[in-house]
């Protein structure tokens, strides 16, 4: 599972605890998302703002991150790439590892960013913030994308594959799936699961695994897969901000009903 999943799955988790869920669920779901090795703060003065230990230090259990849910507000996920570091702070010590990672789960309320990585959850300042699109918004910008993507490879002829390369394909859709707690909306949950079969999809025409031969007809694929990759992180972005306001605020509610 990747560090995108693995954070994805803390903003999700993350709103269902500050809307009621029980923590014995949410530190499940935590868990299984692959980053059981702890947690600690990346500097002292984050150390000292939270209670974490700092470095140098032994990390501390994923109960440590509770606080952070409770008290940290709807959590916003950061998706950064090279090229696109919206929402992050400049010259933040959180920009390199966060960049490194491609994700990051932010406490707005804190000013605090949790990054999984080598298996941590590492906790850094983070003042910075980045709006996300409405579903509606991200789901055009996705259909687009495909459209003008699937345009460009099947104009070469170069958009098929083979059996493995679509075993390939089923195989990270499944990796990547996400336990989403109860309460999400359907909308945002289908949005999701459009974006990692979109994901898994652009993973294998990364590595080149099309019938693409010519360094002409390589270029044409990372080009026309540019827009698409962008399109997606931004649908995962919109799925999840809308999960984790739903989940604050109505998570108790309908466990309930």
């Amino acid at each position: 599972m990747s560090s995108v999943h693995a954070a994805t799955t803390l903003a999700l988790w993350a709103a269902a605890r500050a809307g009621g869920r029980s923590t014995d669920d949410v530190l499940a779901a935590v868990d299984a998302a692959g980053h059981r090795v702890g947690v600690r703060a990346a500097t002292a003065e984050v150390a000292e703002a939270t209670g974490l230990p700092g470095p140098g230090s032994p990390t501390a259990g994923s109960m440590s991150l509770l606080p952070l849910m409770l008290g940290g507000g709807v959590p916003d996920l950061l998706l950064p790439t090279a090229g696109d570091l919206r929402g992050l702070p400049r010259g933040g010590d959180i920009t390199v590892p966060a960049l490194d990672a491609g994700a990051v789960v932010v406490f707005p309320d804190l000013e605090i960013g949790v990054v999984p990585a080598d298996g941590q959850w590492r906790v850094h300042s983070c003042r910075g913030s980045h709006p996300a699109l409405s579903l509606s918004e991200a789901n055009a910008e996705i259909d687009g994308a495909m459209a003008d993507a699937t345009h460009s490879l099947v104009a070469l002829d170069i958009a098929r594959g083979s059996d493995q390369v679509r075993e390939h394909v089923r195989r990270r859709m499944l990796a990547e799936a996400v336990d989403f707690p109860h309460g999400t909306p359907t909308a945002a949950s289908a949005l999701l699961a459009k974006v990692i079969s979109l994901e898994a999809l652009l993973a294998v025409a990364s590595s080149h695994e099309t019938a693409a031969v010519t360094s002409r007809e390589l270029a044409v694929v990372d080009d026309a897969l540019r827009p698409l990759n962008s399109a997606v992180r931004a649908g995962r972005r919109a799925a999840v901000a809308l999960a984790a306001r739903v989940l604050v605020t109505e998570s108790v509610s309908r466990s309930r009903g």
